[in-house]
C-alpha cells in the first residue's frame, strides 16, 4: 500500500480547504453495536445480509469496488460530512495540526463548506485559519480568515460531487489494509458493517509502528464513518470522516454573505 509522504500529508493540510473540517468533536456520530445474523421470519433459517461490493464477511477485499459504491451512494442524494485530521509531533517540540470541516451538501453545485485549521508549536503560539465557501448553483463565494477577510465571487465550474471524490480518495489512500475482519452490527438502529483492519505501509523512510482502521459501511456501500490512526517514531496522525442527514440536508444562504454581497 503508498502512503502519503509528509510532504503530501502537509499539501492536503493546505490545499484540502481551498475547497473545503468545524465542531466536528461535538457532532452526533452515532453508536455501532454488535448485532445478529438476522434471521428469516418464522422458520430458523438464518438470513445473510448481502454485503456491498469490495466487502466479504470476512474482511475488505477489495478498496477499489467499495470506494466506487462508495461514490454511487452519494449520487444524487443530499448529505452532510464532517471531516476531522490530527497530527502530533513526538518529538520535543510537541507541535501540532488541527483541521476540522464540515461540508453541507444540497447538490454538485449547491453546498456550502465551513473549515478550521489550528497550528501550535512547541511554545504554546497557536495560529488559527478559517475558511468558507458557498456555491448557490449559479455562483460560487469563498471568504477567507488569516488576519484579514477576502470574499471572492466566480462561475460554478464542477459538474460531478468534488465531495464524494474525496472522500473516496482517502478511501483508496488509507484503507488498503494486509488484515481486516467484518462484522455486522447496529447503527442508530440500522444494520451495517462493521470493518477492522491494520498493517500497512508509508512510502518515506519514517518507519510505521502502529496503523488501525475502522469502517462502517452502509448495505449499498456508503461508507458511512471512516476512521484511520498511525503513528511513526516522530509523528501521530488521527484522520476521520462521517455523514449525517443523508438526504436530509438543505443549504442556506451564510450570514457572512448576506452581509457583504446582495442575493442573486
Amino acid at each position: 500500500m503508498r502512503w502519503l509522504s509528509t510532504a503530501a500529508v502537509a499539501v492536503l493540510l493546505l490545499t484540502a480547504g481551498c475547497n473545503a473540517f468545524v465542531g466536528a468533536d461535538t457532532a452526533d456520530q452515532g453508536t455501532v453495536t454488535p448485532a445478529p445474523v438476522p434471521t428469516a421470519a418464522g422458520s430458523g433459517t438464518a438470513t445473510t445480509l448481502t454485503p456491498p461490493p469490495g466487502v466479504t464477511t470476512e474482511r475488505l477485499e477489495n478498496v477499489a469496488l467499495l470506494s466506487a459504491a462508495h461514490r454511487q451512494a452519494l449520487n444524487g442524494t443530499t448529505y452532510t460530512l464532517h471531516e476531522r485530521y490530527n497530527e502530533f509531533t513526538l518529538r520535543n517540540d510537541s507541535s501540532s495540526v488541527r483541521r476540522t470541516e464540515t461540508v453541507a451538501v444540497e447538490s454538485p453545485t449547491r453546498y456550502r463548506d465551513e473549515m478550521v485549521r489550528m497550528r501550535a508549536d512547541a511554545n504554546g503560539t497557536i495560529e488559527r485559519y478559517e475558511q468558507s465557501t458557498f456555491a448557490d448553483g449559479t455562483n460560487w463565494y469563498e471568504r477567507r480568515d488569516n488576519g484579514t477577510v477576502e470574499r471572492q465571487r466566480g462561475e460554478v465550474r464542477f459538474s460531478r460531487d468534488k465531495y464524494a471524490y474525496r472522500t473516496a480518495f482517502y478511501l483508496n489512500r488509507y484503507a488498503v489494509v494486509n488484515r481486516s475482519a467484518t462484522a455486522v452490527v447496529t447503527r442508530d438502529g440500522s444494520r451495517a458493517y462493521r470493518i477492522r483492519g491494520s498493517g500497512g505501509e508509508i512510502p518515506t523512510t519514517e518507519r510505521l509502528e502502529e496503523f488501525h482502521i475502522e469502517l462502517v459501511v452502509e448495505p449499498d456501500g456508503l461508507v458511512s464513518r471512516f476512521d484511520v490512526r498511525y503513528r511513526t517514531a516522530d509523528r501521530l496522525v488521527e484522520y476521520s470522516f462521517w455523514y449525517e442527514d443523508i438526504g436530509e440536508t438543505a443549504v442556506e444562504r451564510p450570514a457572512w454573505l448576506n452581509e457583504s454581497t446582495p442575493a442573486g
